[in-house]
C-alpha cells in the first residue's frame, strides 16, 4: 500500500517520488486504461447482442398474437432478464478491472525490474570508480604537501616522492585504461566485429611471451602448456586483450616462488583455456561476483594487486561476447584457475 500511496501523494502535492516508483504507477495506469477500454468494449458489444436478441424476440411474439394482444405488455421476464444482465456486466468489469490493477502493477514491477537493477549497478559502478581513483589522487596530493612543506629536499626524498607519485600515477592509469577496454569492449560487441579464425594456443603463448619479463621480476615461473593449436572464431585483438588480463591478474596475485601456468586444450567442440596460479585465493563467497565491476570482497586481494577491480569483468564480457564462459575455481592460501571456454572450429 506504501509503494501506491507514495508516487500518488507526489502527483497531488508536486513532490518528486523516487523515479522507479513513479514509472511504476504510470505504467500500472497505461496498463489498465488499455484493459479497461477493452472490458468495456466488449461489455457494450455483449450487453447490445442480447438487446437485439431481446427485441427480436419481442417482434415476434407481437407478430404471432391478434391485434388487441399487441397492446399487452411485453413478455414477462424480458425486462428484468435486461436489467439483471447489465447488473451483473458492470459487477463483472468491476472485479476484472480490479483484478487487472493488481496484476497490471505487479507485471509493471516485473518490466521495470532489470531496468532498476541496470541502473543502480551503473551508479555502484561510479562510486566505486570514484572511491578508487580518489585514494591514489589523495596520496599524490599528500606527497606533494608534504614535499612543499620540508623546504629544500634533498636528493633521496625527492626520489622517493617521485617514486611514490608514479606509482599511484601508474595506478590510475590502469584503472582508466581498463575502463576505456570495458567500454571500447561493449562498443565492439554493439558493431558486430567481424571474427576471425585464432589460435588460442598461439595466443595464449605470446601472452606469456609479453609477460615473461614481469614474471622474471616477481620471481614468479611462468608457463604455457597443451594443445599445438586450439581455433575458435573470434575477434584478436579482444581475445588478446582478455587473455592478458587474466594472466597479468594472476602474476599479481602470486608470490616470489610460485608459478602461473596456462594450458589450453582441444574438448570435443570446445577450446578451453585455464590459467591456474597458486597464489593467495579467493574466498568462496566472493567467487560469485568476481567478474562484477570493482567488485571488493577482501580487501587484501585488492592491496596486494593495487588493480582496479575491472580486469576479470572484462574477461568475463569477452567470453560472453564469443559465445563462451568464464568459470573459476580457487582455496584461499592455494591458489586460483580461471578457465575460458569458446566454441571450436
Amino acid at each position: 500500500m506504501k509503494k501506491l500511496l507514495k508516487p500518488f501523494a507526489a502527483w497531488v502535492t508536486g513532490l518528486k517520488a523516487e523515479p522507479f516508483h513513479w514509472a511504476r504507477v504510470k505504467l500500472t495506469l497505461l496498463y489498465l486504461a488499455i484493459i479497461t477500454v477493452i472490458v468495456i468494449v466488449l461489455s457494450s458489444s455483449v450487453y447490445s447482442l442480447h438487446l437485439d436478441r431481446v427485441g427480436h424476440i419481442e417482434r415476434r411474439r407481437l407478430q404471432t398474437f391478434d391485434a388487441q394482444e399487441r397492446q399487452t405488455p411485453a413478455a414477462p421476464g424480458l425486462g428484468e432478464y435486461v436489467e439483471d444482465l447489465g447488473q451483473s456486466l458492470i459487477l463483472a468489469d468491476i472485479i476484472t478491472v480490479g483484478v487487472a490493477a493488481v496484476l497490471s502493477y505487479v507485471l509493471a514491477g516485473r518490466t521495470l525490474r532489470p531496468i532498476k537493477e541496470s541502473t543502480e549497478a551503473e551508479q555502484q559502478f561510479f562510486a566505486n570508480a570514484a572511491h578508487d581513483l580518489r585514494t591514489p589522487l589523495s596520496v599524490l596530493r599528500t606527497e606533494a604537501e608534504v614535499a612543499l612543506r620540508s623546504g629544500e629536499l634533498t636528493l633521496d626524498e625527492a626520489r622517493s616522492a617521485l617514486s611514490s607519485s608514479l606509482e599511484e600515477i601508474e595506478r590510475m592509469s590502469t584503472m582508466v585504461e581498463q575502463m576505456m577496454n570495458l567500454s571500447r569492449g561493449k562498443r565492439e560487441a554493439r558493431a558486430q566485429v567481424v571474427f576471425d579464425t585464432v589460435d588460442m594456443a598461439r595466443l595464449g603463448a605470446d601472452i606469456v611471451g609479453k609477460l615473461k619479463r614481469r614474471a622474471v621480476d616477481r620471481k614468479v615461473e611462468l608457463s604455457a602448456t597443451g594443445a599445438d593449436s586450439a581455433f575458435i572464431l573470434g575477434s584478436r585483438r579482444m581475445l588478446e586483450r582478455a587473455m592478458y588480463n587474466v594472466v597479468e591478474n594472476a602474476l599479481n596475485y602470486t608470490p616470489e616462488g610460485g608459478s602461473v601456468t596456462v594450458r589450453t586444450a582441444r574438448e570435443g567442440s570446445h577450446v578451453s583455456v585455464s590459467v591456474r596460479d597458486t597464489g593467495i585465493g579467493i574466498a568462496a563467497d566472493d567467487l560469485p561476483h568476481i567478474a562484477e565491476a570493482f567488485y571488493r570482497g577482501d580487501r587484501a586481494r585488492s592491496v596486494h594487486s593495487g588493480g582496479a577491480g575491472l580486469g576479470l569483468t572484462i574477461v568475463h564480457n569477452t567470453a560472453l561476447e564469443h559465445n563462451g564462459s568464464m568459470h573459476a575455481e580457487s582455496e584461499p592460501g592455494k591458489g586460483t584457475t580461471i578457465t575460458l571456454r569458446f566454441p571450436a572450429v
